[in-house]
């Protein structure tokens, strides 16, 4: 059996076949794109761990911005600032740093200044929800150097 192609099949077959090797000569660079912005927001409770604290669990807010590289299915943040609120106290959070990867588990290491400085540690879960992502990070695994162990539940949006 022979194939015989006209000049409009040979048009169409020869514009099909150079789409396919453009596709496919981007795709690597899609997925090692460009940083893009990110915005953390979660709020929860603070569960102080120092003694002489008291049983009071304030609430605790955190926002933050920064960088976001996405590489593959690994999502690597980076110059991670903003706000940390624990009751009616407020902690400037900077140099910021994490990373959210497979299996849906986030950790985020940042540096407090403040009345109480020191690093804060969040690890948690998150999952995909609509346009960003759904975070829960839980007292265990989330802590302010020494001082709380906090609960939050939030939101990452990566804006392009």
């Amino acid at each position: 059996m022979v194939l015989v192609l006209n000049s409009e099949t040979r048009k169409l077959t020869v514009a099909a076949l150079l789409l396919a090797v453009s596709i496919l000569a981007v795709q690597p660079s899609l997925a090692n794109a460009a940083p893009q912005s990110v915005t953390i927001t979660a709020r929860g409770s603070a569960y102080p761990t120092a003694s002489g604290m008291g049983g009071i669990s304030p609430s605790a807010n955190i926002y933050l911005i920064g960088t976001a590289n996405l590489n593959g299915n690994n999502v690597q943040l980076s110059q991670l600032t903003g706000i940390l609120q624990i009751g009616p106290t407020f902690y400037t959070v900077t140099g910021g740093q994490g990373q959210a990867n497979n299996p849906n588990t986030i950790q985020l290491n940042l540096q407090v200044g403040g009345s109480s400085p020191g690093p804060l540690v969040l690890q948690g879960q998150f999952s995909v929800s609509g346009e960003g992502y759904v975070l829960l990070f839980v007292p265990q695994q989330s802590n302010l150097e020494n001082q709380y162990s906090l609960w939050l539940y939030g939101n990452l949006w990566i804006h392009s």
